[in-house]
């Protein structure tokens, strides 16, 4: 018996066996057929998540991946056949058509056709109905050939070789598709329901920017060549609006300072306010520009802004008149008790230069010490801050540090002391980059006290690269320490006296003529 089971389980293994030799030679046969009869063709794969379309390469019979646009161009390069006018036009393009050549069809089957006659218009003679079709490059061309696809089962399509060509294999996910770019912006200036409005500079310049937003670092931006004139008016002291330093955090604006005089500062605004409304537009969820521009305008027009304080969790509109801004550098004044007052609104690249002439104008022999105000000031250049800085420290003291990721720059003061005496700089929650830098500068070598709110905290240094079309770039590289070490970012300086203004008095100007006298 167990002779008998074994001799049977042998003749069933022997039997499976030649059944599967039958098999593979049937597939062997069938995969000469099946490329034959699918050359030329465009076919398309469900995988059950998406479809894929691939076009069959009658010679070669390798299928090529129509994964864009970019594929269709491709493809059109490297297999179209030059035809002249008059083959071209034996060729069906309808049942309408005269005096078909049917040999010339037979030949040219499945082929992409380049017409060289004229304007390099190219055609694809789809093998299932004999008739040649017009293929535009890019997008439209692929949804003409997609049309023409005919539907294959996986089984089938597996046998007909993939060509071993990065540019038409299928992209994995570490693998971005740049090529799309290019037929989004062609889906979107062709199908878009108000196409005629699509502008290509619009589109290209909003692709960087979105691109650069992506990081989510609130200091990298892309400026177009209009945003780049006003950021640079900006920067020199001349803008037009509300007069108020703005950043995007999570999606709203918040304000980094109104600047001294400005209209912003004469209702009330005050740093970390949240501008939730400009004219009932709601601003949380636009681009920073975006949102810009619906705050300034002209001067002698007025905006309705929604606010939200988180100091006091209240929500209220205010309306402001804008105005054009020219913002002073640096203003200076004697104080009662001979005390020499600077108000610094930015620092600027000419920053030293106009600090040097108010100062000749300011010290004297007399001066008991020096105020330095730097309450809402932005910041700007860490070179004005270095130069600034200078000024009070002794040649060789550390100023400042930039760290970037495979190295770390020191910056030193270069000149010998020049002011010896004693200093109180102010602060509040609007003193931000540059501000800090020398700020922090000076209380760490014990040449000034701090006096006011604990500061705004930006801790990164950004560099603007500028393009010949007035575009530019302004991007983080570097994190800035101060000269102890320490990062500021979003954590910021506190004061050596911490203290708050109230609506009747300037409580820290006052605290730091007391410090002085």
């Amino acid at each position: 018996m167990k002779k008998f089971i074994f001799l049977f389980t042998f003749v069933v293994l022997f039997i499976g066996f030649a059944q599967k030799i039958q098999a593979a030679t049937i597939i062997a046969v069938d995969a000469d057929t099946l490329k034959s009869r699918y050359a030329g063709s465009i076919v398309v794969e469900d995988t059950g998540f998406a479809k894929q379309y691939w076009y069959v390469e009658p010679k070669s019979q390798e299928r090529y991946l129509l994964k864009d646009g970019v594929s269709v161009s491709r493809l059109l390069k490297t297999f179209a056949t030059g035809i002249k006018n008059n083959d071209l036009n034996k060729i069906a393009t309808s049942t309408a058509s005269v005096n078909v050549d049917y040999q010339l069809t037979a030949q040219m089957r499945g082929q992409l056709l380049l017409q060289v006659e004229e304007d390099g218009q190219a055609w694809y003679l789809n093998p299932l109905d004999n008739y040649r079709y017009k293929i535009d490059n890019g997008f439209k061309g692929l949804k003409t050939l997609k049309n023409l696809a005919l539907e294959i089962n996986p089984g089938k399509l597996a046998v007909i070789p993939i060509v071993d060509n990065l540019n038409f294999e299928p992209l994995t996910n570490n693998n971005p598709n740049f090529p799309m770019y290019w037929e989004i912006q062609n889906i979107l200036k062709d199908d878009y329901y108000k196409a005629e409005e699509v502008n290509n500079k619009q589109l290209f310049y909003g692709s960087l920017e979105g691109m650069v937003q992506s990081l989510g670092d609130p200091y990298t931006e892309f400026f177009s060549p209009q945003q780049k004139k006003e950021f640079d008016n900006q920067m020199q002291g001349s803008l037009e609006g509300i007069g108020a330093m703005v950043e995007q955090l999570n999606k709203t604006v918040v304000i980094i300072s109104p600047l001294s005089g400005s209209p912003a500062e004469k209702v009330g605004l005050q740093p970390q306010d949240q501008i939730l409304e400009a004219n009932h537009i709601d601003l949380r969820g636009l681009t920073l520009d975006d949102s810009i521009s619906l705050i300034k305008g002209p001067s002698g027009t007025e905006v309705l802004l929604k606010i939200y304080r988180p100091a006091t969790q209240e929500t209220f509109e205010v309306s402001i008149i804008r105005e054009k801004i020219n913002i002073p550098l640096v203003i200076g004044k004697k104080l009662d008790n001979n005390i020499a007052y600077f108000k610094i609104s930015m620092f600027s690249l000419d920053l030293k230069a106009s600090f040097e002439k108010i100062k000749n104008n300011t010290i004297d022999e007399n001066t008991k010490g020096i105020i330095i105000d730097l309450r809402n000031n932005p910041g700007g250049y860490t070179s004005a801050a270095i130069d600034l800085a200078d000024y009070w420290l002794p040649a060789g003291e550390l100023i400042l540090q930039e760290k970037y990721p495979d190295l770390l720059y020191q910056f030193s003061s270069r000149l010998d002391q020049e002011i010896k005496l004693p200093t109180v700089i102010l602060v509040n929650n609007g003193t931000a980059s540059s501000a800090e830098i020398f700020t922090s500068a000076l209380s760490e070598h014990n040449l000034a006290k701090i006096v006011g709110q604990t500061t705004f905290g930006k801790g990164t240094g950004q560099t603007l690269l500028s393009f010949a079309d007035g575009s530019a770039l302004k991007y983080t590289v570097f994190e800035w320490l101060t000269p102890n070490g320490i990062s500021l970012e979003e954590n910021g300086i506190t004061p050596d006296y911490l203290l708050e203004n109230n609506s009747i008095q300037d409580q820290q100007l006052e605290k730091a003529k007391e410090l002085l006298r």
